[in-house]
């Protein structure tokens, strides 16, 4: 793509201390350059965008190593970099793409992360040496490595949805990026958002964020290697650095907005990144179901919670997504769920429709006629045929047993009385709070299910109304989902005292 200037008979070399008088010249948006370490350590540049980071991360070993090639096997040099150039109101400001890691482990040791390896530099033994002793020992070998030349190229007038192409499909074309990877490098506030709340973000450390409660990790120190674990998973949920609870999170994320009848594929899970963050190219500034995904977290860890202890090795990425899907997809048919009775129905399913001996699946057949296999065999992809018989079976085992003792409730779609009937039954009640028998305002009045109706239809959780009360509306705030006979009673106790 070349920029609508006047021709050039050359394209400039941008060295970072000349950069800035020549952004604008080049016909190019990409040109070849190189930067210094102070640069680096100076410049309005962000060299930490999470979008362009590996879960993984660099050891300190590794960073030594680098070191080395720094200040000792100078012949090779140091693996040329990518800026990003963007063009503010107050001048420039800068990205680094690609060469996080290469970058950051230079500026870590002129911070005071870590210390140089065993090494001697020109006959100075600077083993062992923090940066403060190094500059106050070796003066000269410090400004070596200050001085220190990366080649780099910059890129300039570059869109997010350029970039994220450039580091995508360019840059780490042949670096075996796991699927999860290429999605977190799509720009945008919900790739931030499943970053954050996958593996918290620890990078700004006055508003460090805390990864959601359902993602907990713990490490345990296996022959002296520490190994993470999810709390809330089974260990079989591999944690190998490669952005595994991301995918897990985003998966959910994308069959709830999608639905799951369709399965999930790579390429359609990408698109959907693209599309939810992205108009015309230009990336939305806000994730607007936050809040809503987070709610629906919390339940998922309520869900995870409520697995009896001798299924928890269960919880794989696969098992534990369908456990959710599933208590997701009773609530959207109208069931009220209790995770308590849930959880364990769903693995008591599992288990007997796994069972090779009872064989309950022989003669059921799949979703795409096929003959089902034993249920544990469905689990092993988020296609289309295997997520809809997984439910098949669900609904089918559940309806045998009994809705309710699996832990779903029937509720009333109507969530809310009409205003006409709210001031009827005020009118009834003498205009008092039916709870307090006090006076309440015509602009004050709640009307109240009498029985919750997360009790369900069958045990009178009905919005009608001869289950509607009015009271204020703090009243009905206090109440919750308290039953009106508990409730009453609780009030009198309190009258009483």
């Amino acid at each position: 793509m070349l920029k609508e200037k006047t021709m050039k008979n050359y394209a400039p070399n941008y060295s970072c201390e000349t950069a800035e008088e020549l952004f604008g010249e080049s016909i190019h948006q990409c040109n070849n350059g190189d930067i210094s370490v102070l640069w680096c350590t100076t410049a309005h540049i962000n060299t930490s965008n999470r979008a362009y980071q590996r879960e993984k991360v660099s050891t300190e070993k590794w960073k030594q190593d680098l070191m080395l090639t720094l200040l000792l096997h100078t012949f090779a040099g140091i693996p040329e970099i990518h800026i990003r150039v963007i063009k503010t109101e107050g001048g420039y400001r800068y990205e680094l793409i690609d060469g996080q890691q290469r970058v950051t482990a230079i500026t870590d040791f002129i911070n005071g992360v870590y210390a140089l390896p065993k090494l001697i530099v020109d006959g100075c033994d600077v083993s062992g040496m923090m940066v403060d002793e190094l500059r106050d020992t070796y003066p000269k070998v410090y400004q070596r490595i200050i001085e220190y030349r990366i080649s780099c190229k910059w890129y300039e007038d570059l869109s997010d949805k350029q970039t994220a192409h450039l580091f995508i499909n360019v840059l780490n074309n042949v670096n075996g990026m796991k699927p999860q990877e290429i999605r977190n490098a799509i720009l945008g506030f919900y790739s931030n958002y499943v970053r954050d709340t996958a593996r918290g973000n620890k990078t700004e450390q006055s508003n460090p964020i805390d990864p959601h409660p359902l993602f907990e990790r713990y490490t345990v120190n296996k022959k002296g290697v520490d190994k993470e674990y999810l709390k809330n998973f089974s260990t079989k949920f591999t944690l190998g650095g490669r952005m595994e609870v991301d995918e897990w999170l985003s998966t959910l994320l994308f069959f709830i907005h999608m639905g799951y009848r369709a399965g999930i594929t790579h390429d359609t899970h990408k698109s959907w990144v693209e599309e939810i963050q992205s108009s015309n190219g230009v990336y939305a500034a806000k994730f607007k179901d936050k809040k809503s995904s987070d709610e629906k977290l919390n339940f998922a860890l309520a869900l995870m919670q409520s697995v009896p202890e001798e299924y928890k090795v269960k919880l794989n990425p696969m098992t534990s997504l369908m456990l959710v899907l599933y208590a997701l997809e009773c609530q959207n048919r109208g069931y009220n769920v209790v995770p308590e009775k849930f959880s364990p129905s769903f693995f008591d399913t599992y288990v007997l429709w796994s069972d090779t001996s009872l064989k309950l699946y022989e003669n059921k057949f799949t979703e795409n006629g096929n003959q089902m296999p034993p249920f544990n065999e469905l689990f092993g992809g988020k296609n289309s045929n295997a997520i809809l018989t997984i439910f098949a079976v669900l609904d089918e085992d559940w309806s045998e047993r009994g809705k309710k003792r699996c832990g779903l409730i029937k509720t009333d779609p109507r969530v809310s009385f009409s205003r006409a009937d709210i001031e009827k039954k005020w009118q009834e009640q003498g205009g008092k709070c039916f709870y307090t028998g006090k006076p309440i305002a015509e602009d004050n009045l709640a009307g109240d299910h009498y029985i919750p109706r997360s009790l369900g239809v069958d045990e009178g959780g009905v919005t009608e109304y001869e289950n509607l009360v009015v009271c204020s509306k703090r009243m009905n705030i206090k109440k919750s989902n308290m039953h009106g006979d508990d409730f009453v009673q609780m009030i009198s106790l309190k009258d009483a005292a």
